[in-house]
């Protein structure tokens, strides 16, 4: 499913809407989107939907998504491809130079439908961490892109600084649960995939794997 359903105005967390996948019969990942950290939290920013459209002919669905306070549009296009589908980040103007660095598209994925399994990181093998792991690294405050109403997620105890996750693994190819059928899914890319475990930050997070956006490109930046 493609944005069949909005994020509200200030749970930008959620796990409803974005792209979403229903694989058999469970929704184990969602959350797909242009977004502006590693790990979203609660009142981190999430992209308007300033169009969807749904081509029958070409079968697939666009998505224009825009960050007003930066003046950034993406576009998220979705069709089938072989036995899956391709994802595609589309931009007319660069990223703006202020996310650089920031703006990627993220996939959220159910940490219990993963439990006791293993991913592979360019063949690699590790572990689906249980409990809440991985590094993270201080940034000065003044980096931070801003949350809504002027609210935080973080108290840093006046030392105006904010952490920011460190991927557990970087590949070009991620092949979950390769030794369960039923939650097996393998995700390729051109661009470094990275992948983080959500809950260092947030009670309610996610595993996320995510690719940045490259500077100074448009048209398909990202598949």
């Amino acid at each position: 499913m493609v944005y069949s359903n909005r994020y509200n105005p200030i749970f930008f967390d959620e796990k409803t809407a974005g792209i979403e996948l229903i694989h058999h019969g469970v929704r184990t990942a969602t959350g797909g989107a242009v977004r502006l950290q590693n790990t979203p939290e609660q009142w981190d920013l999430a992209p308007a939907i300033v169009s969807r459209n749904v081509d029958q002919a070409g079968n697939s669905i666009s998505t224009v998504l825009r960050y007003e306070d930066f003046d950034f549009d993406s576009e998220l296009k979705v069709t089938p491809w072989g036995k899956g589908f391709l994802i595609q980040v589309i931009l007319e103007k660069p990223v703006p130079r202020e996310l650089v660095g920031r703006a990627g598209l993220n996939f959220e994925f159910l940490p219990p439908a993963y439990w006791e399994s293993i991913y592979l990181a360019d063949g690699n093998p590790r572990l689906f961490p249980h409990y809440p792991a991985g590094d993270t690294y201080m940034r000065p405050g003044e980096e931070k892109i801003k949350q809504i109403y002027g609210h935080t997620t973080f108290n840093d105890r006046g030392r105006n600084e904010f952490p920011e996750p460190i991927p557990l693994s970087t590949a070009k190819t991620l092949v979950l649960a390769p030794d369960n059928p039923q939650r097996q899914v393998t995700i390729t890319s051109d661009a470094d995939l990275l992948f983080f475990d959500g809950r260092i930050l947030a009670q309610n997070g996610w595993y996320v794997v995510r690719s940045v956006l490259p500077e100074g490109k448009t048209g398909k930046v990202l598949e």
